[in-house]
């Protein structure tokens, strides 16, 4: 189904004062209005992220409290066990803070979790292992917040506990001695994941003194930001900014060999997303993630080769697992008559339950609606979903709750747990939910352009200014026009022409079906090369008319 356009409200006062505020072009300041970006101040912090503009992490939630039992840890020597989910961004901000933590001098080991053995968190045995232990400091990390019952048994025996995750609570807060989620007062820091607020943590710790050391973590910040998709923007631009460069020139020995094996060279956030993501996500979807934490530690071992192959591994795994199940997916998508889906519910015994986040995603991206996959065992299915913008899954588990063992996520991912017998009826609920809340106008896929601008404005100077936007991903997409009733004329089936009549600018795009004689509009983002601009066009229409 083609995409609807929707070109992006512009306001030419607004830019105009923004523009000669901060010297730049009407265009750039319409683009970074579109960024959230509204005066000078914001603008420069915007154009030239750097360290030190970095915000004073203790106006963070709770943070300055999780700090200060930190410190007061390290100095009795204290016992401090991190246990942290098994994704990317769980083990990058488990290894940030076990790294500063035992750098000050505290006496830390790390547990990841296994979710295939365990489900999502910190299991309940947890508390009988540490019962005794003479651990007196517990730090989850990218878990927790919906864990009440845990950290209430925890805190019975003695053991203060410290959340560090990015979540939003199903049923009320969780009540640790620190709970440092920016969702809790909705305020600062929204934006950052779980290794973000670690690297704020880390901030704290090593305080203005130390600003130099906090530069070690850039690249494990990066790495973790860019694995859980958060958006671009506040301090996440700025880490993503600081620490692209670090990760493809890491000091730590495996994540070095890692790009080295990968042929990860550019400092781009896809490059990054695309060929080490999934290396890094590949062991904990198969449930221990042990090699990989390793291989993104500071320190060298001569295990390190050992860890390679065992990460290696699992990701040829998931890649086999992976295929059979797309295979096996596509046909239930099909068997259902998927258009008549609201929500894809897609389901099958001998699933690997790791593997559903990933499924779901692809469901989604490719039927442009959201999508859950589930595992099937004996009895219980467990199973992920992921949704499209806009979709609020988690409010539609929600709303689906009495069928579901449990669930939790948020906006747009999730995670499930359904007895078998109970499939058929959510899939029926759910849909029920996604026609009342979506509509058949709310699966048409739709398409936002920054700007709408003749072929003659697409100057030189503004296309120059934007380069300093990147680093692009979500929530800082690279800046798309919309040029109405063009000739296009190939050169090849790649490269092409675009003209009003006045004037000719090079492109590159499909041109399948393009006709000489015919209007087109286009949408396209502009790039320099060599001082000349090119247009990289990305979707193309027969122009309606004048």
């Amino acid at each position: 189904m083609p995409a609807m356009w929707r070109v992006r409200f512009a306001e030419p006062a607004r830019a105009s004062a923004l523009a000669r505020a901060c010297g730049l072009d009407p265009v750039t300041a319409q683009l970074l209005l579109h960024r959230g970006v509204s005066d000078p101040a914001a603008a420069a912090r915007f154009l030239h992220p750097r360290l030190g503009s970095l915000e004073d992490p203790s106006r963070l939630p709770d943070l300055a409290r999780a700090q200060s039992r930190m410190t007061r840890a390290i100095a009795r020597r204290e016992p401090i066990l991190i246990f942290g989910d098994s994704d990317l961004d769980g083990l990058t901000a488990s290894v940030i803070l076990s790294e500063v933590l035992s750098a000050l001098g505290g006496i830390v080991r790390v547990q990841s979790s296994n979710r295939v053995r365990d489900g999502y968190g910190a299991p309940a045995s947890l508390v009988e292992r540490l019962r005794g232990s003479g651990t007196r400091v517990v730090i989850l990390v990218d878990c927790g917040t919906n864990q009440a019952d845990v950290v209430r048994e925890l805190s019975e025996y003695g053991i203060d506990v410290i959340i560090v995750d990015h979540h939003i609570p199903l049923a009320g807060w969780a009540t640790p001695h620190a709970l440092v989620n920016p969702h809790q007062t909705g305020g600062r820091g929204r934006e950052l994941c779980s290794a973000g607020l670690a690297f704020k943590l880390a901030q704290a710790l090593l305080g203005p003194r130390r600003r130099a050391a906090l530069r070690d973590y850039l690249d494990l910040a990066t790495l973790g930001t860019l694995s859980d998709c958060v958006p671009l923007v506040g301090e996440n631009r700025l880490i993503v900014a600081e620490g692209l460069a670090r990760i493809v020139e890491s000091r730590r020995p495996g994540l070095r060999r890692v790009c080295e094996a990968t042929q990860t060279t550019k400092a781009d956030p896809e490059q990054i997303v695309k060929r080490l993501v999934p290396r890094f996500n590949a062991s904990g979807r198969l449930g221990d993630p042990s090699a990989v934490r390793h291989l993104l530690q500071h320190d060298e071992s001569d295990q390190t080769q050992m860890w390679m192959e065992q990460a290696e591994a699992a990701h040829a795994t998931t890649k086999r697992l992976y295929r059979q199940m797309v295979a096996e997916a596509e046909d239930h998508v099909h068997r259902q008559h998927f258009g008549e889906q609201f929500v894809l519910v897609v389901s099958r015994s001998g699933w690997h339950q790791g593997l559903t986040g990933i499924l779901a995603s692809q469901l989604a991206a490719r039927y442009q609606r959201p999508a859950i996959a589930i595992a099937l065992g004996a009895h219980r299915g467990i199973g992920s979903g992921r949704s499209i913008p806009r979709y609020d899954l988690l409010s539609a588990l929600k709303a689906c709750q009495a069928l579901l063992v449990r669930f939790g996520g948020h906006a747009q991912a999730c995670g499930l747990t359904v007895e078998g017998r109970q499939v058929e009826r959510f899939r029926m609920l759910i849909n029920q939910h996604g026609r009342l809340t979506l509509g058949r106008e709310g699966l048409v896929p739709t398409r936002s352009v920054d700007l709408e601008l003749p072929l003659e404005a697409i100057q030189p100077r503004w296309v120059e200014e934007t380069r300093a936007f990147a680093p692009f991903g979500r929530g800082n997409e690279r800046p798309t026009v919309m040029i109405r009733r063009v000739t296009i004329t190939p050169a090849s089936s790649r490269t092409a022409t675009l003209s009003d009549g006045a004037r000719g600018i090079a492109a590159r795009g499909a041109w399948a079906g393009i006709r000489a004689d015919e209007r087109y509009d286009v949408v396209a983002t502009p790039t320099l090369e060599e001082e000349t601009v090119r247009l990289m066009v990305s979707d193309v229409k027969v122009s309606a008319g004048p």
